[in-house]
């Protein structure tokens, strides 16, 4: 630290964060001004963000209180000139109060020794980024408010308040027209709405075609009873036409229930 360099620094008048930055490259600088401090060393020593601390050295730079030699690529050095700072220039000063009150003709006014202030060199603009809202209704917007149809025909209704929870889950429309084409797609596969609508819920997918179903998924249509094995069947026209008794059936396995007997009977009738 150079006590001759710190000592002509401390009474210039500048902005607070360029006057920090400006004493801590001082407290780190040589007789000569020299100094080499990182960016991270002067944010963590005056408190102030890396983008601060780029701004407030290009400040020094531009009113001669600082100079930067970035030539080295891996390190920047730079030399306080404490001796060669420019103070901004005067300002315009409106009446702001009833204690300061600013020339008739608007000329220039000094400022007290123990204030400062930056030139007025920007023009604050309105933030063009700010977007009123929006007066327009979205189509979403309106199928949302469109009331839902009702529960169609043979569907039951645990299927309907899944598939209408999936619809409002994707943010998609729950209308007359969509789920005609539900139907229309549930005949081409061959299923009942009901089951279309619940492979389209396994699946959780927005929409469902026909051909997109899978084999499986066609397999199992549960638009119906489960068709009954050859076996069965077979007992069953045995049992209709009443064509053949076997009472020994139920005397070998007495406790056997009736569907066991019925079952040997139709081994035997195979066999």
């Amino acid at each position: 630290m150079s006590t001759t360099v710190m000592g002509q620094c401390w009474p210039l008048q500048m902005p607070p964060t360029q006057k920090s930055v400006l004493i801590s490259l001082a407290d780190n600088a040589n007789d000569q001004g020299h100094c080499w401090p990182s960016l991270t060393t002067i944010a963590e020593r005056t408190c102030f963000g890396r983008t601060a601390v780029i701004e407030a050295i290009k400040w020094l730079e531009a009113h001669g209180a600082l100079r930067a030699d970035r030539s080295d690529r891996y390190r920047t050095s730079y030399v306080v000139t404490p001796t060669q700072y420019k103070a901004p220039e005067l300002v315009r000063q409106t009446n702001q109060s009833g204690k300061r009150t600013s020339s008739p003709n608007d000329e220039l006014v000094r400022l007290a020794d123990d204030e400062v202030r930056e030139p007025d060199d920007e023009v604050r603009q309105t933030d063009t980024n700010r977007k009123e809202p929006s007066r327009t209704v979205s189509k979403a917007t309106v199928s949302r408010r469109a009331s839902a149809p009702s529960c169609p025909p043979g569907v039951s209704e645990q299927t309907w308040a899944d598939w209408l929870a999936l619809r409002r889950a994707k943010k998609a429309p729950v209308t007359e027209t969509v789920l005609r084409e539900a139907a229309r797609e549930a005949g081409k596969a061959g299923l009942s709405l009901t089951r279309f609508l619940e492979i389209w819920c396994a699946r959780g997918s927005q929409g469902l075609q026909a051909d997109w179903l899978k084999p499986a998924e066609l397999a199992n249509p549960r638009a119906g009873p489960a068709p009954e094995s050859k076996a069965v069947s077979a007992i069953r026209t045995l049992q209709s036409r009443k064509s053949y008794d076997h009472p020994m059936a139920a005397q070998r396995n007495p406790g056997r229930s009736e569907p066991v007997a019925l079952l040997e009977l139709g081994a035997d009738a195979s066999g």
